[in-house]
Order: C-alpha cells, then sequence, then structure tokens
C-alpha cells in the first residue's frame, strides 16, 4: 500500500492548506443539535422539519432560511409569535439571526449555534 504525503510548501499543499470546511450551524435545544440546512420549518405539525411538543408554538410556527452566508428567521403568522433575544419579531419579517441568538417560540428556547 503507498503511503500518501503533501508537501505544504508547494503550489498544491499551500492551495490545500487554505481550504476551510464551511461552518456548520445548528438549533440547539436541551441537549440535542439539529443541523441547519437551507430551510427549516419550525412547529408542532408533524410536517415541520423539527416539530415542538408546546401547546403555545402554532402548528406551523416559523422558518429559518439560510440566505447566502447569513441565516433569516420568519414568524409565520403564529398566534404567540416568535422572538430573538427577548425581541419579538415582526410577524412575516425575515431577521437575520447570529451565533448564540436565543430564539424563543412558545414556552420553548432555542439556542442558534
Amino acid at each position: 500500500m503507498n503511503e500518501i504525503t503533501l508537501d505544504f510548501q508547494s503550489n498544491l499543499g499551500q492551495r490545500l492548506q487554505k481550504i476551510r470546511k464551511p461552518e456548520r450551524r445548528c438549533l440547539r435545544l436541551n441537549d440535542k443539535s439539529v443541523p441547519l440546512t437551507a430551510k427549516i420549518t419550525i412547529g408542532r405539525d408533524s410536517m415541520n422539519d423539527i416539530v415542538l411538543e408546546d401547546n403555545l408554538i402554532s402548528r406551523y410556527h416559523a422558518i429559518i432560511q439560510k440566505i447566502k452566508k447569513a441565516y433569516f428567521i420568519k414568524d409565520l403568522n403564529s398566534t404567540n409569535g416568535t422572538s430573538v433575544n427577548g425581541n419579538r419579531i415582526p410577524r412575516e419579517k425575515y431577521i437575520r439571526i447570529f451565533q448564540h441568538d436565543v430564539i424563543q417560540l412558545g414556552r420553548t428556547d432555542l439556542s442558534f449555534l
């Protein structure tokens, strides 16, 4: 079996060193993490990507969407609204979320990591 070694002084080696894996964002609830993709729906209905058992959460409560390298959340006209870091977000408006933001839906808090 042949062993492959890379010379990091070579052109190829220098280019490979510059390659970074994209940061992987997730939502955390208690000890569970859910990796985020381009679009995630949150609510009580089983058709959502993230299903939360909280009767203060609407069947289709909110959506998180990745646009380029940023993430945005939108409340889907839920009954009790959605907040980020304690600030209620306007219905049907996308609000940018950042690492370590806390998203509140009903009695449930999700951490954006």
